[in-house]
């Protein structure tokens, strides 16, 4: 008799990334930095862009003729303390 495994699907993130550096630095942010660029090496653009593309073939999957359908979202989160990115699905 076959055993039925039940396998876990990430409930949290579809992927994180670290990046290098951005500009400009931490210190000089403040509430009027109107823009921060964010630089990656070749590896970890290479995760981020496959932790985007799941999160969107998740997106994709759901009917956007639905409210429900229509309010689900990707999010991307900057945690500047640890240079990571990570890519979640969340609603707007």
């Amino acid at each position: 008799m076959p055993v039925k495994t039940r396998l876990k699907a990430k409930a949290y993130t579809f992927g994180t990334c670290s990046f290098a550096k951005m500009s400009p630095p931490r210190s000089q942010l403040s509430s009027e930095t109107k823009g921060v660029n964010v630089f990656l090496t070749f590896d970890e653009a290479l995760k981020l862009n496959i932790a985007i593309d799941e999160c969107v073939r998740r997106l994709n999957s759901y009917n956007r003729a639905t409210t429900g359908g229509k309010s689900v979202a990707l999010v991307l989160t900057m945690f500047l303390g640890k240079n990571r990115i990570t890519v979640n699905q969340g609603g707007l």
